[in-house]
């Protein structure tokens, strides 16, 4: 019912077992992964998002996405590590550069995987898997948080744009912040009881035992031989 609501997308490979265990898999492998096998476990998530979740790669359209990715990189080599390298007068640490690398690439893997994660999975599918874990309600509301993050990043860039070609931000700009802020939560919180006031409508309780989850595929079988592999390679 609620897919019809707050997803669409294109035809799955994959369930819900398939792709929550690639979720797990990334995030376990961007925080084990040692030095440059990092780039294999992001370029295996950015092939991931581009052929199974539509919309999965969005944030990588985001200036702010960019902005955090470079700050990382920018700030490492001031406060990690010993100052062996000097540039322009200023010592930076060659060991901080390349630890703001790695933790900026295992950064962007994970938000891309709970991206992809949340673009290719439903608000229904997420409230079976916490009812079949024995929490019904905080189900429903995790899937709302999860459908719900597309929405807030481009309900951040519209405002954004609108208040910056009005000249928003050329004066009082701690104010214009706040302005947007207040904004971006105001909309959220609308577009959220409007799903909720949607799911009402048509008779759903979360705290009604539903229908079961679906069993993994062959398909999500085959995924996760797959990923532990993966993490045996990339680990060993």
């Amino acid at each position: 019912m609620l897919e019809r609501l707050t997803f669409s997308g294109r035809r799955k490979v994959f369930g819900i077992w398939g792709h929550l265990a690639f979720l797990v898999w990334a995030v376990v492998l961007a925080i084990l992964a040692p030095g440059a096998r990092v780039f294999v476990v992001l370029g295996l998530v950015v092939a991931f998002s581009v052929l199974f979740c539509k919309g999965g790669l969005r944030p990588l359209r985001r200036w702010g996405f960019w902005f955090l990715v470079a700050s990382a990189l920018a700030l490492s080599p001031f406060f990690i590590g010993d100052k062996d390298v000097s540039l322009f007068g200023l010592g930076l640490s060659y060991q901080g550069f390349w630890v703001g690398l790695w933790m900026a690439l295992r950064g962007v893997s994970i938000m891309l995987a709970m991206n992809a994660f949340s673009s290719a999975v439903s608000i229904a599918e997420v409230a079976r898997l916490f009812e079949w874990a024995g929490l019904k309600g905080l189900g429903f509301a995790i899937g709302v948080a999860f459908n719900m993050l597309p929405t807030i990043r481009e309900t951040i860039d519209t405002l954004y744009q609108a208040i910056k070609l009005r000249g928003g931000f050329r004066r009082k700009r701690l104010t214009t912040l706040r302005t947007l802020a207040i904004a971006v939560v105001v909309n959220s919180l609308r577009h959220g009881d409007e799903v909720v006031s949607a799911a009402q409508a048509r008779a759903f309780d979360p705290k009604r035992h539903g229908a079961e989850l679906p069993p993994p595929t062959w398909a999500d079988l085959a995924l996760g031989i797959a990923l532990l592999s993966g993490v045996w390679i990339l680990t060993s």
